[in-house]
């Protein structure tokens, strides 16, 4: 683990680095305001999201000196909308899962120490001008009147895939550790889009059903504390001997802001929030947003580890059916490296969904820490 660190900090603190997170936030924003530019709202909502996938596929840093090897993958798989079931205030309802699954994992030694993941829906913006005066403020709001949704992803209730639905057909009870295993994408005119988690979205509106521009920031920010809480006692049993070793390794590499600033922000934080696309890409990809589903050392989420194993399993069959090598190079590289201890890894065998399901996109981003 002190090796791990060692090699995540030089790899997160290097210009290469930098450099794919900028690039990564561009594409994205490059791809939302091509959308809007082209009449984002005539456009339906999964082919925006499509498009999102789409402009971080393939995308790969790799270099010797320093040693950076940098990869995200990504898919839409068409079908019918990926719809659960749960119980909603007594009555049996479905919704679909989400619109995007973002993934990091990081490798070290060839085997993957950590992955988090976060079920995200995306929300169009509504802006109305105040007057015709194109140059005045306008009012620009989200409509969140599906509350069923927000139920859904802001308190996991036990679900179960539906007949015509990619999501296998079993009874999932997933934990919310970190209160991010649900998030929103608000998108925004000019193309551009900020992330929050559900469970701040939902404690926030109340029975409210829009969420303005001008809410935004008060959103994301009236909370205890810049970073809602510590995150590295959580990642660690409090009496865990590498807390002191965390403390040791990150002592006196910034120093104006102090160790509590390094750790709470930049390694494994637990960020609710993104205000667009390029604080996203740098919260992401240092391990900020979304639930622990594995980690070598630490509290995870077994129950979340196995849904996302059943689905992309769900998948991999899929892939084999429709012989789709966009969908099996994916799969692939997901699979491609075992869990260190061998814990909870691997595709599953005979997942029970239905093959015309579809209708989710999913990014997925390798950071490898080398030998």
């Amino acid at each position: 683990m002190r090796r791990f660190l060692q090699r995540f900090i030089q790899l997160t603190t290097s210009d290469a680095f930098a450099q794919y997170e900028k690039e990564f936030g561009g594409r994205i924003v490059s791809s939302l305001a091509q959308g809007y530019s082209s009449g984002l709202h005539e456009v339906p909502l999964v082919h925006i999201v499509e498009n999102v996938v789409n402009s971080v596929n393939d995308f790969t840093m790799r270099d010797k000196r320093p040693y950076v090897d940098l990869s995200t993958r990504s898919v839409f798989i068409h079908g019918n909308k990926a719809q659960v079931e749960f119980d909603y205030y007594g009555d049996d309802e479905r919704v679909e899962l989400g619109d995007l699954i973002f993934i990091v994992s990081v490798v070290l030694d060839g085997t993957k120490y950590f992955e988090k993941l976060t079920i995200n829906q995306f929300k169009r913006d509504k802006t109305r001008d105040k007057t015709r005066d194109k140059t005045q403020t306008s009012s620009t709001t989200w409509d969140i009147s599906n509350k069923k949704q927000l139920y859904l992803l802001s308190r996991f209730p036990v679900f179960r895939g539906v007949k015509g639905s990619i999501v296998p057909h079993k009874t999932y009870a997933l934990v919310d550790y970190s209160g991010c295993l649900g998030s929103y994408g608000l998108l925004y005119h000019p193309g551009d889009f900020a992330l929050v988690s559900a469970t701040r979205l939902d404690s926030f509106l109340g029975h409210r059903n829009k969420l303005k521009m001008n809410e935004l920031h008060k959103l994301t920010w009236e909370q205890p504390g810049k970073w809602g809480f510590r995150p590295y006692p959580r990642v660690f049993p409090i009496d865990h001997p590498f807390i002191d070793e965390l403390i040791h390794l990150t002592e006196g590499i910034y120093p104006p802001y102090g160790i509590d600033w390094y750790l709470y922000d930049v390694i494994w934080g637990n960020c609710h929030h993104a205000h667009n696309v390029f604080d996203f890409s740098h919260k992401y990809l240092r391990l900020c947003i979304g639930e622990p589903v594995f980690m070598k050392v630490g509290l995870d989420n077994p129950q979340a580890l196995v849904f996302l194993h059943e689905l992309l399993s769900a998948l991999r069959a899929k892939a084999e059916r429709d012989k789709s090598p966009e969908l099996r190079a994916f799969l692939k590289g997901f699979f491609e490296y075992d869990y260190a201890g061998n814990e909870g890894g691997g595709a599953k065998q005979n997942v029970d969904f239905d093959f015309e399901g579809g209708g989710i996109g999913i990014i997925h981003t390798t950071i490898n820490l080398g030998e």
